[in-house]
């Protein structure tokens, strides 16, 4: 009937061309698993149908064999019950809405767009929930684009982060400061390693080269050896012994998904209470105008 909603149920996607037929010439858009379309009618050929769809933004009409998709007649609950595609669609459509195609991780969309069940686990499964954890990690890894902490700055925002009653290492301006935008090592060491004892002993960062090699890493810039230890044997994974295993597309919400429920977030979510899970989150406020625009941004396009 016109006007029923469908989505994906394509592992690979969904095509929608300018006529149902399969040829490279009526190739229009590709469409991810779980993209939500509304049924036009039927056409020409049994076995297609006319639909309409928004994706990145805009509207698109054509025609898709009806055997690629399933009724979207299932909602998703706060218990996570249910169906949590048609919440993820919404997600990536939001996803490439407000990120850059041309500068986000690949990774960073890959593991959203195959986190259903990560996802329902811990109860992120309501808009108010995913627009309160996106804006999170967009704003931890610059809107998907950071898959590690680069400890590259110019001195003037090197001193805005660590400097003199921002942060414990109290990096201050001096004659001659060493160009540190060229030092990321070095850096590292004297923010979180053994530069700075205080820092380095609530990280849990006991060898030479921690500081670097235990820096802001993935969804939630997980930092420091204890954090990466921690996060690791929840998932039973090896994060400590292979940091680089956080920014895998099959891992990379693990540890920040985990973040989120040891902290309690959902419960703040539902209140929208963003400073609390920003404290939980970062230590203190760090960007939190940043994540509030985030977040009002997401809520519509996931509701």
């Amino acid at each position: 009937m016109a006007g029923e909603k469908f989505k994906v149920s394509n592992e690979n996607g969904m095509w929608v061309r300018s006529e149902p037929v399969v040829s490279k010439q009526t190739e229009r858009k590709l469409l991810p698993k779980g993209q939500l379309v509304t049924k036009l009618g039927d056409s020409d050929n049994p076995d297609w149908w006319h639909v309409t769809t928004n994706f990145e933004g805009q509207d698109i009409e054509g025609f898709s064999k009806k055997t690629l998709m399933v009724a979207a007649d299932q909602t998703v609950s706060s218990s996570g019950a249910g169906d949590i595609d048609h919440l993820l669609a919404r997600t990536l459509a939001a996803f490439d809405r407000l990120t850059d195609s041309h500068r986000v991780k690949a990774v960073y969309r890959e593991a959203i767009q195959n986190g259903g069940s990560l996802f329902v686990k811990p109860g992120v499964t309501t808009p108010r929930r995913m627009a309160h954890f996106l804006a999170q990690v967009m704003q931890e890894t610059g809107s998907f684009t950071v898959l590690r902490e680069s400890m590259s700055y110019r001195v003037p925002r090197m001193l805005e982060i660590f400097g003199v009653g921002n942060h414990s290492a109290r990096i201050s301006p001096r004659p001659k400061l060493p160009a540190w935008s060229t030092m990321n090592t070095t850096l590292a060491e004297r923010v979180y390693g053994f530069g700075n004892p205080s820092k380095a002993a609530e990280l849990g960062n006991t060898q030479a080269g921690d500081g670097f090699r235990y820096r802001g890493n993935g969804l939630m810039q997980t930092t420091g050896r204890d954090a990466h230890r921690r996060m690791g044997a929840k998932a039973g994974l090896d994060f400590e012994g292979n940091p680089d295993l956080m920014t895998l597309p099959e891992h990379a919400l693990k540890p920040a998904l985990q973040e989120w429920t040891d902290g309690n977030l959902n419960d703040a979510a539902t209140t929208i209470r963003i400073v609390r899970i920003t404290k939980v989150i970062n230590g203190g406020d760090n960007g939190l105008a940043e994540r509030r625009a985030f977040f009002a941004n997401l809520l519509p396009l996931l509701s």
